[in-house]
């Protein structure tokens, strides 16, 4: 009875509203509104007998009819631009141009509609913590903001993460890191990269680390319930540091991995490494290291823990050759 009465209510408003998206799921029940993106196996889809978008976990569809067109990413590295349309349970056509492809469910990793307006094609997040410590009056502050364009073949990163120490008879610590990151994505899960990031740290000597870079990388496993990628490049580093008789400029050979396990209940795990074997400074090399853990709670809000190590081998005088900030926080998803 369930299943016929919310059939029946979703046929009603296909007629009330005309031509939408379709969904069928293995309970035999479907839901009929407007799909509007999935990744990391959550599909968003905006009804009009709701105020609020739904969270739709993507193994849990058969069969979907979409009218819209959307850039398509496949288990196996494939990419399209077009509609897609099940005639039969766990089996999707995607039609793009004269061309028709049948796969099944299961294999699609990510959609995500071409909007019109420029707007809609941002998502994002940020978050803020605070630590207060009674001994030595200590107060830490973190905040962390990141946002994103998706258009067909490229998405375009923009992040900003500070800390500010403040503690009794110690010098506040003051680190700032930001990066506008670009990608371009191929056939068999290749993609082209481009990077400029900025380091600002305290308790490094860094007064800033301007480095610009690119490279090609591929994901070598991809899924959804996580993806394993990694890459190589190039980079130039631009290093000023407090005291200006050290400044000095370097080339350095990149080489990063990720891994990002995000179909985990409520749960989100990513792990990146980056290495920077000097090519212009003998014996010179430099890690960053970031993990972060974060809980999904309702309304789009989320709790997080995180640690980013940095190591240089050939550091700034006296200073440390490891370098580490452990934050925890609460946090908003922007979603389009």
């Amino acid at each position: 009875m369930k299943c016929f009465l919310l059939s029946l209510f979703s046929l009603f408003y296909i007629g009330l509203y005309g031509q939408k998206d379709t969904l069928y799921f293995k309970n035999k029940e479907m839901m009929v509104g407007e799909v509007k993106s999935m990744s990391n196996n959550i599909l968003i889809a905006e009804t009009k007998y709701s105020d609020q978008d739904f969270k739709i976990e993507f193994d849990k569809v058969v069969k979907l009819i979409l009218v819209n067109k959307y850039s398509i990413y496949l288990v196996d590295g494939s990419s399209f631009y077009g509609t897609l349309k099940s005639n039969k349970d766990n089996e999707v056509t995607i039609t793009y141009g004269d061309t028709i492809q049948d796969v099944s469910v299961n294999k699609i990793v990510s959609l995500n509609k071409i909007e019109s307006g420029f707007w809609k094609h941002f998502t994002g997040s940020f978050d803020f913590g605070y630590n207060f410590a009674k001994t030595n009056n200590s107060e830490q502050l973190t905040f962390a903001l990141q946002l994103n364009y998706i258009s067909e073949k490229w998405i375009h990163t923009i992040k900003y993460d500070e800390l500010q120490t403040v503690q009794d008879d110690v010098e506040d610590i003051e680190r700032v890191d930001w990066e506008l990151d670009t990608k371009k994505y191929y056939r068999n899960n290749w993609f082209f990269n481009s990077n400029f990031s900025f380091l600002s740290n305290t308790s490094q000597s860094i007064k800033g680390r301007f480095s610009p870079s690119f490279g090609m990388g591929n994901y070598l496993v991809r899924n959804n319930k996580l993806y394993f990628l990694a890459g190589a490049g190039l980079t130039y580093n631009i290093e000023k540091y407090f005291d200006s008789t050290n400044d000095k400029n370097s080339f350095e050979l990149v080489l990063n991995t990720q891994l990002n396990m995000f179909n985990f209940k409520d749960i989100n795990i990513n792990t990146s490494v980056l290495m920077f074997p000097s090519l212009s400074e003998k014996g010179r090399f430099r890690t960053d290291i970031d993990f972060s853990f974060k809980y999904d709670l309702p309304l789009d809000f989320y709790i997080k823990s995180s640690i980013s190590v940095n190591y240089d081998n050939q550091p700034f005088q006296d200073t440390e050759k490891l370098d580490y900030v452990f934050s925890t926080g609460f946090g908003w998803k922007l979603k389009h």
